[in-house]
């Protein structure tokens, strides 16, 4: 009878640990799911509570609300297996909120949350669906800034330093590690600036560690009746030692080997970047001028398709309400001109590829904005034995609400 009634206790006590053991799973499993919400939670409740504490003067509290419809026509390369659709149509949200912290007269802090997925450095998207799940957000930037005359450091998950395109660094990537900048002071109308980085790319315990050291040069000029211009060269060398923490987005269209056993890059990426800016008034105050253009050199190919350029026209501002802006935009690219994993992923075609681009913005109310953006591309090199040469047309809608 006693060993009976201590078996039907061990049993009674097994079944309230494994009880235990689901419940702590559950609630992992939702702290998981909600974190995120929180964290968003808490950045607003500290930017309201800095915001009480402080002069609008030294604490800042801004973001915006994105909301788009996009269809995409012919982007499957080839034909088309049967069940596949060659159209896709997708709504799609964003949402970033950031706030900065002036400490001092020196040191600002700075922080910023957004919508998408923590893997993806190039967007801040979330397209809507998976029946109806929950989102996902994160931290894309935090960081500290120390300013003093012509003297700039930053450090941690920062905004890029650099003058840049959507050719080598796509606008959602924000780079990790320490950046600073000199630019000199009361030099007349040409102002010469100098920016260094080292960008930690991928950190291994016990294996080598994948890094980026690279400057920019760049001279902002005053030519005079409203005219500026800015020209920017830079060197960007990466040493990538492993892609075994990287994603499938992280190596996109570059050339990849597994001789060794692993996915590597083919290439090297030691990036030569030149860009050049000319704003000038234009016609009248409403409708400014700017060109814009950038040109890729990677003197660490191992293959022949190592360049890309892009440039850009814009006619118009979107500062006030009723404003108008109109965009044309071509670029090549080819296969290991960039990395990719940091390059624009507007397309389904990371490099190797022909882009024709037209944009419109127009103000329709205070710090609203709506756009049209039409993207039609190809590759630009077919692999033997593919005769696909047909252009792929995205279509996108945007309504954009900034606070």
């Amino acid at each position: 009878m006693i060993l009976e009634t201590i078996e039907i206790e061990l049993r009674q006590q097994r079944s309230r640990s494994k009880e235990g053991r689901q419940s702590m799973f559950i609630v992992k499993n939702k702290l998981e799911r909600y974190s995120s919400l929180v964290l968003l939670y808490v950045l607003l409740i500290f930017a309201q509570t800095l915001q009480g504490q402080s002069s609008a003067s030294d604490f800042k509290f801004s973001g915006d609300f994105r909301l788009r419809y996009e269809n995409t026509n012919n982007q499957i390369l080839g034909e088309p297996l049967p069940g596949n659709e060659d159209a896709r149509n997708r709504e799609v949200i964003r949402l970033r909120v950031g706030a900065t912290k002036q400490i001092n007269d020196m040191i600002k802090l700075g922080t910023r949350m957004t919508t998408g997925s923590a893997d993806d450095p190039n967007s801040t998207d979330v397209t809507l669906g998976n029946f109806v799940d929950d989102l996902q957000v994160s931290l894309d930037r935090l960081y500290v800034e120390f300013e003093n005359e012509g003297l700039f450091l930053t450090g941690g998950k920062f905004p890029n330093p650099f003058l840049r395109t959507d050719l080598v660094w796509d606008g959602d990537v924000n780079p990790q590690g320490v950046a600073g900048s000199y630019t000199f002071q009361n030099t007349g109308q040409v102002t010469p600036k100098l920016t260094g980085i080292y960008s930690i790319v991928d950190e291994q315990t016990l294996a080598r560690d994948s890094y980026m050291w690279g400057g920019q040069a760049s001279l902002s000029i005053d030519a005079g009746r409203g005219t500026k211009i800015m020209l920017a060269g830079g060197f960007y060398d990466y040493t990538i030692a492993s892609l075994s923490n990287a994603g499938s987005g992280d190596s996109r269209t570059n050339n990849i080997t597994i001789a060794s056993g692993s996915p590597d890059y083919v290439s090297d990426f030691d990036l030569f970047d030149i860009v050049a800016r000319v704003d000038f008034p234009g016609f009248n105050e409403r409708y400014p001028i700017r060109l814009l253009g950038n040109y890729v050199k990677n003197s660490g190919a191992e293959v022949d398709e190592d360049s890309g350029f892009a440039f850009d026209v814009f006619f118009g501002k979107t500062s006030k309400r009723r404003d108008v802006r109109f965009r044309y935009g071509y670029a090549q690219q080819e296969t290991d001109a960039v990395l990719t994993a940091f390059s624009h992923d507007n397309t389904t075609i990371a490099s190797n590829y022909k882009q024709h681009t037209v944009t419109v913005d127009y103000v329709a109310l205070d710090n609203t904005v709506l756009n049209l953006t039409w993207y039609l591309h190809k590759r630009k090199d077919l692999p033997t034995g593919d005769t696909d040469d047909d252009f792929v047309s995205r279509l996108r809608l945007n309504a954009l609400v900034k606070f």
